[in-house]
């Protein structure tokens, strides 16, 4: 029992150091943006950099890699770009940290109505009003001067969201009988390759960006928010549950948010609050899950398989 503790404590310290990381990074995007960079070449540096340190991780083991675990994770990375981008596109097109923060944290959400259009397996009532609760969170973050807005900045990450949710679904289904580390190498790495070709077609926006002022935010993004937070997380899920751990990464929104209010990024208004709150609530409650068995006991836990990375929330 004292062991199982022990790894359940690890678990817990390091998924709550991922969320803090993934909050923080909103943040350090915010530099970028500041720094004039562009979204390719935010994601071209953040993701070629994590490839690089996967790579230096995973070393000989990357001959061992399975037909699957190279299209799963092709796949996977193919999703993960065109979550990512969307989401930092729509963080430069003028939403705010707290927005792009808890506006990402909606997939947690999503991801049983995504299991519902391509398995058939019909969201509950719960799910579908705690769906409810989280779009009321949503249209409270967008009042703004007593009326309703939504720009096109925060539609953009509501679709990078939708990006998130797909990619967790498809890693849920996907991700059987292989290596979680080479996966989580191929997902980082197609994610690298396609933000360089994106950044070739993108080389007008580069002239204008300051080197000096962003270099520590994107090295800062790929070695710490991609690459150790990857790491981390799929250490953890050998100790504690998807649900629990979907519990604790649902508090990304609330560091992303906090930390912008700290730094005077933003201001803490009575509607960030309530719709930020909301959309955590429906977070933690779409985690917890009533079946039998969710949460490890002491004889399971030292024998659960380690999931594959992202396999509850996967943001920044």
């Amino acid at each position: 029992m004292g062991k199982y503790l022990k790894h359940k404590s690890f678990g817990t310290i390091a998924l709550l150091t991922v969320a803090i990381i993934w909050g923080s990074g909103f943040i350090a995007t915010e530099f970028l943006i500041a720094a004039n960079w562009s979204t390719s070449q935010m994601m071209a540096t953040r993701f070629t950099l994590a490839s690089l340190i996967m790579l230096a991780v995973i070393g000989r083991k990357i001959k061992e890699s399975s037909k699957k675990e190279i299209i799963s994770g092709s796949i996977a990375g193919l999703i993960l770009f065109a979550a990512f981008y969307s989401q930092t596109f729509g963080q430069s097109a003028g939403a705010s940290v707290s927005f792009a923060a808890f506006f990402t944290a909606t997939n947690v959400v999503m991801v049983p109505f995504i299991s519902w259009a391509i398995n058939g397996d019909k969201p509950s009532i719960k799910t579908i009003l705690i769906a409810i609760l989280a779009l009321a969170g949503v249209a409270v973050l967008s009042i703004e001067g007593g009326s309703f807005s939504l720009g096109l900045g925060d539609l953009i990450i509501l679709l990078g969201s939708f990006f998130f949710a797909l990619h967790i679904s498809f890693l849920e289904k996907a991700g059987g009988d292989t290596d979680a580390l080479r996966v989580n190498f191929y997902q980082i790495t197609t994610a690298a390759v396609l933000s360089i070709i994106v950044m070739l077609f993108d080389m007008q926006t580069l002239p204008g960006f300051d080197f000096k002022k962003g270099i520590w935010a994107a090295i800062y993004l790929g070695a710490f928010s991609t690459c150790l937070c990857y790491m981390l997380q799929t250490k953890a899920q050998q100790y504690v549950s998807a649900s629990y751990a979907g519990v604790i990464l649902a508090l990304e929104g609330f560091f992303g948010s906090m930390f912008s209010v700290i730094l005077g990024l933003e201001k803490l208004t009575t509607t960030l609050v309530i719709g930020g709150v909301m959309i955590i609530l429906a977070t933690v409650l779409m985690s917890f899950k009533s079946e039998p068995g969710d949460e490890l006991d002491n004889d399971e836990s030292e024998e659960i398989e380690p999931l594959i990375p992202e396999q509850t929330e996967n943001d920044n």
